[in-house]
């Protein structure tokens, strides 16, 4: 997925505010949304041009995974009308949002607020995601939904973004419920196995506790063991105990 197609997919209309007749994205909102997604972004000022009537353009620049794209924004007043002989904090906040609009119209982060524009449509390989989360969560499929996770956890502020209004909060709650069954069934299974190790003679036996589960619940077993457990497993798996 593209940079544009994942930042310009978030929707940001919690925290948009409204300066005069216009909207501006809030710009430690928007940081920290980038630095999430992209934690190597980095940024810089560029020079400031000042003109001969006294008022000022800012401009910044911004690089994530290797591109680098700079922006400009002259500093206005709330109505968008340049101020001559700026002070200090005119200066800072047109800094600030020239390095939104950076994130905006080179990488797609709200990018249709400075359109004017509605949140945009998913894209497709968002829409069959975020398809394929909320079966998951209908079917209760726990394991799955823990691969799920960990195979698209870059755009899962994205997908619960995408349930329809009024349901994101009882959406990521359903989604919660059903991943941490897999978190009790892998305590669980996990304190068997350390049981069967070391009191054999008390519960089922380590072939037996590897017969019962699935694929996955084995992939995430393995990965639920430290490497001394994963030998003494081993070992008893080989001797068919």
């Amino acid at each position: 997925m593209s940079i544009w197609e994942k930042l310009s997919s978030i929707d940001c209309s919690e925290h948009v505010e409204k300066k005069g007749k216009f909207s501006y994205l809030a710009w430690s909102w928007a940081v920290a949304m980038v630095k999430e997604h992209y934690p190597e972004m980095t940024h810089r000022p560029l020079e400031d041009v000042v003109y001969a009537d006294g008022s000022m353009e800012v401009r910044c620049e911004v690089t994530i995974e290797g591109q680098t794209h700079p922006m400009w924004l002259p500093v206005t007043d709330y109505n968008n009308n340049a101020i001559a002989q700026p002070n200090a904090f005119d200066i800072n906040t047109a800094r600030m949002r020239c390095l939104v609009k950076n994130f905006a119209v080179n990488f797609g982060l709200g990018h249709y607020i400075f359109a004017g524009e509605s949140l945009p449509a998913p894209s497709p390989v968002l829409q069959e995601k975020y398809d394929e989360l909320v079966e998951l969560v209908a079917k209760d499929m726990h394991w799955e939904l823990r691969r799920f996770f960990d195979n698209n956890s870059a755009v899962m502020d994205n997908l619960f973004n995408m349930s329809p209004d009024g349901k994101k909060t009882q959406f990521k709650h359903n989604v919660r419920e059903v991943y941490r069954k897999s978190n009790d069934e892998l305590k669980g299974t996990l304190a068997a196995l350390e049981d069967a190790v070391d009191n054999p003679e008390t519960g089922y036996s380590v072939t037996e506790i590897f017969g019962e589960l699935g694929e996955l619940e084995t992939e995430y077993i393995h990965k639920g063991m430290n490497e001394t457990m994963k030998f003494k497993v081993t070992e008893k798996l080989e001797k068919g105990e």
